[in-house]
């Protein structure tokens, strides 16, 4: 039998898509709702409630950078010391946010907010804010023979 070379080329192209003999197999989409149930079981077995009247969050991060939650869920389970927060974050710097969290702020956080100023307009790069002067150094004496 005559082969024709139209023909053949033809189903060469038709058959593109297998490699090896074996056909070359789809990508699997993978749904981030998955993700999502898994946190809603393991926050339903930790009996977590949904905590009202939360309308923003921010996280303070070590670089300077604040997480800022505009719109936010909250779950909590006290008992089990666990919260949940739930949207979509914006990485945000501290400056931007000073109007809106200065009411928001403790003594203490605007004593440390003071200092972070002086330390701007001295023109040096912050340093760590936490470190206490008054904790001594660790040395090799047994904690009982330390007064």
């Amino acid at each position: 039998m005559p082969v024709d070379p139209e023909k053949l080329a033809k189903l060469q192209k038709a058959t593109a898509k297998k490699v090896g003999g074996s056909r070359v197999k789809a990508k699997k989409n993978i749904k981030s709702e998955q993700d999502d149930t898994k946190l809603i079981e393991a926050l339903g077995k930790l009996k977590a409630t949904k905590v009202e009247g939360v309308e923003e969050a921010n996280f303070f991060r070590e670089d300077g950078k604040v997480l800022h939650f505009n719109r936010v869920g909250v779950q909590g389970a006290a008992a089990h010391n666990t919260f949940a927060f739930t949207g979509y974050p914006q990485e945000k710097d501290v400056t931007q946010l000073i109007p809106q969290i200065l009411p928001q702020l403790g003594a203490e956080n605007l004593e440390i907010l003071r200092k972070l100023a002086e330390q701007i307009q001295a023109g040096r790069a912050p340093t760590e804010l936490n470190a206490d002067e008054d904790i001594p150094d660790l040395t090799d004496q047994k904690f009982d023979d330390v007064e």
